[in-house]
């Protein structure tokens, strides 16, 4: 589970955590129960979520399937109710939410993704010429956020066309047109 506080743990990792502690406590609290009764299946969920998660570091499909993805909640200044509905994420969530990043102005909004972990990150419209584009991440191309990016896929196509696209790990380009690129083995 990593150096993650309680709030960021994804639920399935929450859910394996009280799960431990469940197991843990019941040969403790009964001395007639032997030890090794809890800590099999302790160990036994404790392998399980590291292999979950070291499955998750190898295929993005597995990842999303236990994580989720990112969802734009705002994009292009424009309320995206749908993927809220999709969510459950209600607008007094949305401006709470708003209200603990110090953005008051819900028009200042550019774009705002609710993260995995339920909190949302939050591009002013300020700071938009400023904004990176991940493109390629992990070896596979993003074309939900290629769709909304300056870079068209045939600019991806033509820098891509010269590496080999399994080999490039993460790809992102700004507003600007500038390119960071970092190959896998870096």
């Amino acid at each position: 589970m990593g150096k993650r506080q309680i709030g960021e743990l994804q639920p399935s990792e929450l859910v394996v955590a009280i799960m431990i502690s469940d197991l843990a406590s019941v040969p403790m609290s009964d001395s007639s129960i032997p030890l090794l009764y809890g800590i099999v299946p302790m160990l036994t969920l404790v392998f399980s979520e590291v292999f979950l998660s070291y499955l998750s570091l190898k295929s993005p499909i597995i990842r999303q399937i236990a994580t989720g993805r990112p969802t734009y909640i705002i994009n292009n200044g424009k309320i995206n109710q749908k993927e809220m509905k999709k969510a459950r994420y209600s607008i007094s969530d949305l401006l709470e939410e708003l209200r603990m990043l110090n953005v008051f102005d819900i028009a200042s909004v550019h774009c705002a993704l609710l993260e995995t972990n339920g909190k949302i990150s939050v591009v002013t419209t300020e700071c938009a010429d400023d904004r990176a584009y991940v493109l390629v991440c992990d070896g596979s191309v993003q074309k939900n956020v290629l769709s909304s990016s300056p870079f068209s896929e045939k600019d991806l196509k033509k820098f891509l066309g010269k590496k080999n696209i399994k080999d490039v790990f993460l790809l992102s380009v700004d507003s600007k047109g500038k390119i960071y690129c970092v190959m896998k083995g870096e």
